[in-house]
């Protein structure tokens, strides 16, 4: 059943020149309604000009059981990213479906893990959510995050991450690369694909020790990871992709995993 309800914008807040996070305000009586498990995302609806659009946003994070945010990356030709980007301000009201989705995990407190997050472009929004949440709860665990982007220009939660860091300097591992960026190491130059995994898998990262991975990207970029993930050595099962824009989906997710 898709239950939406009215949400007031609480804040727009620009990421980078084409990104914006929106927080939505939960009345006390809906928090019930929006609690949700990382990962999971949040279907916005809008008429724009005469038509119906729905497009749905993974949820990067909630400061508050008051609040729930997204992260919206404009593309060339998406209609409802350009209004987000340009017409959605503080104060509006918009219809938003209650969190849906499979994909991410409920942390728990009495777990010790090892975890892999893969992301390329705004792939990171459902996975800030994720760090954040294992890294509170679950605190024993620990985290390594592989970024990819263009140039840290394009880079999304750039802040967001470095407090992470700051707060877990132990726990948390953070690894950018930039495909169109210089880099003082080659390692680090470059996209996600099956060879660079396999580069740092031979000189940085032992990815045997990682109970879960969690790899959200490009179609093509996922299933280079998956396919690498495997061969060097991570057990079948333990990967975990979410896909956006397939084929067959009566909702368009658009997180515009670009990079």
């Amino acid at each position: 059943m898709t239950t939406f309800y009215s949400l007031k914008v609480a804040r727009v807040e620009p990421e980078t020149r084409d990104a914006v996070t929106i927080t939505f305000a939960i009345p006390q009586a809906l928090q019930a309604e929006y609690c949700f498990r990382p990962g999971q995302h949040l279907t916005l609806k809008a008429r724009l000009g005469g038509e119906e659009l729905r497009r749905c946003y993974s949820i990067c994070h909630s400061r508050t059981p008051g609040e729930i945010s997204v992260a919206v990356n404009a593309i060339d030709g998406g209609r409802f990213s350009r209004y987000a980007q340009h017409d959605i301000q503080q104060g509006m009201t918009l219809e938003v479906m209650v969190p849906q989705g499979h994909f991410g995990d409920q942390p728990q407190a009495e777990r010790q893990g090892e975890y892999l997050a893969i992301a390329a472009g705004s792939g990171i929004t459902p996975m800030r959510a994720i760090i954040s949440a294992t890294l509170a709860t679950d605190r024993q665990s620990r985290f390594t995050l592989i970024y990819g982007n263009r140039s840290s220009h394009s880079m999304m939660f750039r802040q967001a991450l470095a407090d992470l860091k700051d707060r877990y300097p132990q726990r948390l591992q953070v690894i950018h690369l930039f495909s169109q960026e210089s880099m003082d190491s080659d390692l680090l130059q470059g996209r996600i694909d099956g060879e660079k995994l396999q580069s740092l898998g031979a000189s940085l990262i032992n990815f045997r020790l990682y109970d879960e991975a969690f790899i959200c990207g490009p179609a093509a970029m996922m299933d280079d990871a998956e396919t690498a993930l495997k061969a060097l050595g991570m057990p079948d099962k333990t990967s975990h992709l979410e896909r956006f824009n397939t084929p067959g989906t009566r909702v368009k997710r658009s997180v515009n995993v670009q990079s």
